[in-house]
């Protein structure tokens, strides 16, 4: 008898307190990453104005800071299948996370990240951690936790980003409120908080662990995730395979999509509230994490509901909300309508990343789960670093940092994604583990259409 029960019909009942631990670890360490990551966005203006940035070399560098995730994420998820699945991703991890911590607080010394290039530089090494952080602790994530509460495990891991988010907000407004903005780089000492939960992941990482969570999710009569002894040796060749799965191209277009969207977002808001509504600096920075509230709960909850009733159609009204409340940012001038907007817009922002990041998971075959997130990951960083760009640009055309005009071209082109988003999706099948056999569509077969055959699917 299959026991997958849940509290509320959300919290998974019975699984081992090591799935747990690790998810708790993980959770941390990406909360932690979310409060360095969203600093360059939120300090965004005094960074500006401190190097006397157009929004075209503004755009040019966020599309770096981003770009890099782009680059490195499969080979890093494809390096991290190799050294081996399971307990063993820890030995990738563990030594990119000491990195990440270290060369993150450089930055809050002015000595060391006083000119544009030394403090693009040291944002890099930044980006390379939080994707270490991020590819691979969902991967690590998902392998703790039996096949059907991966969308739990995945949805409840992804709430550290808005959580961190939004506690990064609220200690840059208070740096930016109480030290001037010319002392934005001292949001960086938060760098060091991740140091004692990396390590503290090395020592709970064990293969004896391991086990025991392996015959918990037995005995609950659920299935276990694929895990390897010896590492699984990735060619090129194995991950170009991965291209020729639908749902996994339809799923990383869609991250794609999500995250141009919320980069574009993340890359003006600040920018807009400040030079164009008049907004204070730490009013700027606290107001553009506003969504993290109801963020963080919604991108727990949609991805276990999604465990039962699956995720394709979540996706399309994730969409569809999000393209509608998007349309209200022009509109939104006071502190209360702007954070009410925010609100409503935190319903669907998250949920949507996790949503699919579980949709990715489901779609992997044996031995190639690395290749596939790889391939997810990168295709949203690279998103991400799109839509910053593009954002850039905009805003050099129509008039600079103080259009109004410029920021709401802004905004409808996110409308626009969304709704091509929603679109994509529909093209797609379900991919919950019941209705989806992900090795069945490995390779190219007369039941299976390809990623070229694009009809709408239930």
């Amino acid at each position: 008898m299959n026991k997958n029960d849940r509290y509320f019909g959300v919290i998974p009942k019975g699984a081992s307190r090591y799935s747990w631990l690790t998810l708790l670890n993980t959770w941390l360490t990406w909360a932690l990453n979310g409060v360095v990551f969203a600093m360059v966005y939120l300090i965004g203006a005094p960074v500006i104005e401190e190097f006397n940035l157009s929004p075209a070399i503004w755009g040019w560098v966020i599309f770096g800071y981003l770009g890099i995730r782009v680059i490195v994420d499969i080979p890093l998820n494809m390096l991290s299948d190799r050294l081996g699945s399971g307990w063993k991703r820890k030995y990738l991890w563990f030594p990119i996370m000491i990195q990440y911590s270290i060369i993150g607080t450089l930055i809050a010394f002015p000595s060391i990240s006083d000119s544009l290039w030394s403090f693009i530089i040291l944002l890099l090494a930044v980006s390379l951690g939080t994707s270490a952080s991020e590819s691979i602790g969902v991967t690590a994530t998902a392998e703790w936790w039996a096949k059907e509460e991966r969308g739990f495990a995945v949805g409840l891991h992804h709430t550290g980003y808005p959580i961190g988010a939004l506690v990064g907000g609220f200690f840059a407004s208070f740096i930016l409120n109480h030290f001037g903005p010319e002392s934005w780089r001292l949001v960086y000492f938060s760098a060091l908080a991740t140091l004692p939960f990396a390590i503290w992941y090395w020592y709970l990482s064990s293969s004896k662990n391991a086990e025991e969570v392996y015959k918990n999710i037995d005995k609950r009569n659920l299935t276990r995730p694929v895990v390897l002894e010896t590492g699984h040796k990735h060619s090129w060749s194995d991950f170009v395979s991965v291209l020729k799965i639908r749902e996994v191209v339809i799923t990383a277009v869609c991250l794609f999509l999500f995250q141009a969207v919320y980069n574009m977002f993340l890359v003006t808001y600040s920018q807009y509230l400040i030079y164009v509504k008049n907004f204070a600096y730490s009013e700027g920075a606290l107001l553009t994490v506003v969504s993290a509230i109801t963020g963080a709960f919604f991108q727990f909850v949609v991805p276990s509901i999604s465990d039962r009733i699956g995720r394709k159609w979540i996706i399309v009204g994730i969409a569809v909300w999000q393209a509608a409340i998007l349309s209200l940012l022009p509109i939104a001038s006071s502190f209360f309508t702007i954070a009410l907007v925010q609100l409503l817009f935190g319903f669907s922002l998250f949920s949507a990343f996790s949503t699919l990041l579980a949709t990715a998971a489901d779609t992997a075959p044996n031995n190639k789960t690395g290749a596939v997130m790889g391939f997810a990951f990168a295709m949203t960083w690279l998103g991400a670093a799109s839509g910053s760009l593009l954002s850039g640009y905009v805003l050099e055309l129509f008039g600079g940092f103080h259009s109004a005009t410029a920021y709401h071209i802004i905004f409808y082109i996110m409308v626009a994604l969304c709704i091509f988003a929603g679109v994509l999706r529909m093209f797609g099948r379900e991919t919950i583990p019941r209705k989806y056999d992900a090795n069945k569509n490995e390779t190219i077969t007369s039941t299976y259409e390809t990623a070229s055959t694009f009809k709408v699917e239930g």
